[in-house]
């Protein structure tokens, strides 16, 4: 079996989208804002020697202090929107070389922010 360039991101994704949709839907009600918080900490488990994360998409009722390597949306019932914040850890990551993987170039353009000074920061 092979597996395509960009396979397993869409699975993830689409997999954090079906977890937020249902915490979104659970919670449909509410008219003050809420958070929806996304991280991965290390698992007690390995898989073949190595060691794994666990990812945890919840959702919390009162504002979580930022974190690197923390997602955190803003969830406004009254208005339909989630605003997120994306803390992702000071470490650059070489785009260019997807390219060299088979990756195609596209001209999507995702704008992060953080509130943490020194976290690093894409667009």
């Amino acid at each position: 079996m092979s597996q395509e360039t960009g396979e397993t991101r869409d699975a993830i994704i689409e997999d954090d989208d079906k977890l937020i949709q249902e915490i979104v839907s659970a919670n449909k009600g509410l008219t003050e804002p809420y958070w929806i918080v996304l991280f991965a900490k290390p698992a007690k488990v390995t898989v073949d020697g190595k060691p794994t994360l666990i990812k945890h998409i919840k959702p919390y009722f009162t504002k979580p202090t930022p974190q690197v390597g923390m997602i955190v949306g803003e969830v406004s019932n009254s208005t339909g929107e989630i605003k997120w914040e994306v803390n992702m850890p000071q470490r650059p990551f070489d785009f260019d070389a997807l390219q060299g993987l088979g990756a195609e170039p596209c001209n999507e353009v995702v704008t992060e922010t953080t509130t943490i000074p020194g976290a690093y920061i894409t667009q």
